[in-house]
């Protein structure tokens, strides 16, 4: 799908920028009262620091427990002004791009189809995840949703921690080539993470690893697949230089699987890519491009795919 950016940029100034100035407006009203927070809260950690100065574990935790009380208000105050603006500007823009495909803020990939992709660890303790978009574009079914995915585990000193084994946009398509075995298209991971991802790294290495022919796509991924002829069968030529060429737009790790007739792909993102910032105005412009290039990263998948097509019969 190319993207009129024109035309989009009128539409940006003539119908969403009056909604705009009106969340703007918001967004200042939230961070007053967030600095009203940081002087309540600021003064008693204060005290209790130089209260509790001799007991080193505890003045430690304090500054730690301050900043986690004002990340608590700070979601508490801006919730329903995030949820506005998806709805007023995040929705509209994507019904303006692709009328086809539907957007539901509080959506998600379902927890069954994140599994099916066989992509990440299955041991997961937190599944949380929103901005789901999906429906048909040029008659190919997608779903799109930002996704963060938790495991939790013990240290060293026995305390509950978190590790994020995904955060990021997870997409499902159909693949219109016929293929019965999984395979898997993988960042280059490096040696020094193969402790934190283990488990992950075993499923990995119960398949083979499959050698491309090219260059390029060899020095951003590996391939793995339980046959290795319909792994070449799968990403030719013309599909591995999208591919590479997808991952240098995104400017971030991607991971593809082809199982069970359908095509999933992962990018990591640090964070919702639709989220309005607070510390920064929702007028810049900067702002509005960044959230056309997080859904043209989505929805140029689609024409990625659709290119060949013709070539790609189940039948």
């Amino acid at each position: 799908m190319t993207f009129n950016r024109s035309e989009l940029l009128d539409y940006y100034y003539r119908d969403l920028y009056p909604e705009l100035e009106l969340l703007e407006k918001e967004r200042k009203e939230i961070l007053k009262k967030l600095k009203f927070a940081i002087l309540v809260i600021a003064p008693f950690a204060l005290v209790l620091m130089f209260k509790l100065s001799n007991e080193n574990n505890l003045a430690v935790e304090i500054p730690i427990v301050a900043i986690s009380i004002f990340s608590l208000v700070a979601v508490w105050l801006s919730r329903d002004y995030k949820r506005t603006f998806k709805k007023r500007i995040v929705s509209r823009l994507i019904s303006k791009i692709a009328p086809s495909l539907r957007y539901d803020s509080s959506g998600k990939i379902p927890e069954s189809i994140f599994r099916m992709s066989a992509l990440f660890e299955d041991d997961f303790s937190r599944y949380e995840g929103g901005d789901l978009i999906e429906g048909e574009i040029d008659g190919i079914p997608i779903k799109a949703s930002y996704l963060r995915v938790q495991k939790s585990y013990r240290d060293s000193n026995g305390r509950k921690r978190e590790r994020t084994i995904f955060s990021g946009i997870f997409i499902v398509t159909e693949f219109h080539k016929r293929f019965r075995h999984t395979t898997r298209v993988v960042p280059d991971i490096s040696e020094k993470y193969l402790g934190l991802f283990g488990e992950w790294i075993q499923k990995l290495a119960a398949q083979k690893l499959v050698r491309m022919d090219s260059p390029a796509f060899e020095k951003e991924f590996k391939v793995y697949s339980d046959d290795s002829i319909e792994a070449h069968y799968l990403l030719t030529p013309n599909i591995m230089e999208r591919l590479v060429k997808m991952k240098k737009r995104a400017n971030a790790p991607l991971y593809i699987s082809f199982r069970l007739r359908k095509l999933f792909i992962a990018i990591e993102k640090s964070s919702d890519p639709f989220k309005p910032s607070l510390f920064r105005s929702l007028l810049d412009i900067e702002i509005f491009k960044r959230y056309m290039e997080n859904l043209n990263l989505i929805l140029g998948i689609v024409e990625t795919l659709n290119l060949d097509r013709k070539i790609w019969s189940k039948e």
